[in-house]
């Protein structure tokens, strides 16, 4: 076991990066150190990491330099680097060959990698995996065609939901109505608002696809670790009772009931055997209520900023990590059974968003035996101001739902 030996280096501010740290923690009792350009609520005053600040506007070079120095701070620690973005993902993969000198670089290759994003090559895998998936076409911002996007739209019913083909290409982007994921009423409404990414300088492609029905609750998340055997050394799912609503947090979840569902992990399993991936999944699903079929929505080669719900039931992500990369022992599979709820925002607010009576009281019975489990509230990183910035946060997102999402809907939009 690795033991004070052992150095997690991590890439972020975002609340899946400390829940990372916290796993570390918890796991091996070891500190992680926290790479980002300067301070923030989910990482700031907090025990159990070290931050290092590259400065707001830091280049590649100001990352890859400060990197090199937590290595040399670290001599006699096996350093392990981990991302938990689109974008930091594709920093550690361009600059894989110089960060492999000082770090073990826990991800599949680079050719791997991209094919579990190419939305092309994947529909092949899961339509050869029986995986169903919404029906989805391509359009291109650049050049202007708007006759030509009205026609691929054509194939779909409105409303639509349109989202990024290269997701660390758009996550860069700052433009005034970005959306992470964008809900379209019509053909029209597709044309200004692929003129309006096309103006910010996104030339990739845009994926059109069809729009499952359903609230948030209709949601499922299926996280899984693969090794090098082709084991899942770790798989979790849980079903989605309130989603986060405000325009760059589409899509990320804010309550989940740990709910362990063989059939869809099995999914992912055999997706992620098809391709021989290696390395951390988190996966996407929407039951359609027109005929119960759970369809496939997105799937990412990273844990996924709400990953943290895989600890609340019972597994650990960084045990999954570690006897795969650094200890390259084989791991017995972590099944994620143990009840409870992960959240993010309070669960009073579930009455107002669950409209299944029936899977509002399984949820209550839940937390009746066994309290929601926020992922920044730690007992060993006990801090009067960690404590006053998870308050304020929870006012916040409260007041994000009232502005963006105050009732349920029948789409989740």
């Amino acid at each position: 076991m690795p033991g004070p030996d052992l150095c997690p280096v991590l890439l972020g501010t975002d609340l899946g990066i400390y829940a990372m740290a916290r796993s570390f923690h918890e796991a091996y009792g070891v500190r992680s150190v926290v790479v980002s350009e300067q301070g923030r609520g989910p990482i700031n005053d907090s025990a159990i990491l070290e931050n290092v600040f590259t400065g707001a506007g830091a280049s590649e070079e100001d990352t890859l330099a400060a990197l090199t120095a937590v290595a040399r701070a670290h001599p006699g620690s096996h350093r392990v680097l981990v991302v938990n973005s689109d974008h930091q993902l594709a920093f550690v993969l361009r600059n894989r060959a110089r960060l492999a000198e000082d770090y073990t670089i826990p991800y599949a290759d680079a050719a791997a990698i991209e094919q579990l994003g190419d939305k092309r090559a994947m529909n092949e895998v899961l339509a050869a995996c029986g995986v169903p998936t919404p029906r989805t076409v391509e359009v291109a911002p650049v050049p202007r065609r708007p006759e030509d996007w009205r026609g691929a739209a054509s194939d779909l019913t409105f409303p639509i939901v349109m989202k990024p083909f290269a997701g660390a290409e758009f996550e860069e982007l700052s433009f005034p109505g970005r959306r992470k994921v964008y809900r379209l009423a019509d053909a029209e409404e597709l044309v200004t608002e692929l003129d309006r990414i096309a103006a910010a300088g996104y030339e990739g492609t845009m994926l059109l696809q069809e729009l499952i029905p359903g609230d948030d609750t209709a949601n499922r998340v299926v996280n899984c670790y693969r090794d090098a055997r082709g084991v899942l050394t770790m798989a979790a799912s849980g079903r989605v009772l309130l989603a986060m609503h405000q325009p760059t947090f589409i899509g990320n979840s804010a309550i989940i009931m740990v709910d362990y569902d063989p059939a869809l992990v099995d999914a992912v399993r055999r997706v992620l055997d098809a391709v021989d991936y290696r390395g951390f999944a988190s996966v996407d699903f929407k039951v359609d209520p027109r005929d119960g079929v759970a369809r496939l929505l997105d799937i990412n080669p990273r844990p996924g900023r709400s990953h943290y719900y895989v600890n609340v039931g019972g597994a650990s992500t960084a045990r999954a990590l570690v006897a795969d990369f650094v200890l390259e022992e084989p791991l017995p599979p972590q099944q994620a059974r143990q009840e409870g709820v992960y959240a993010y925002i309070p669960t009073f607010v579930l009455g107002r968003y669950v409209r299944d009576r029936e899977l509002l009281a399984r949820a209550r019975a839940v937390l009746r035996r066994r309290r929601a489990v926020h992922p920044l509230a730690y007992g060993a990183d006990r801090s009067p101001r960690r404590r006053l910035y998870r308050l304020l946060a929870q006012i916040n997102q409260l007041r994000a739902l009232r502005r963006y999402y105050p009732r349920p809907t029948d789409t989740g939009f």
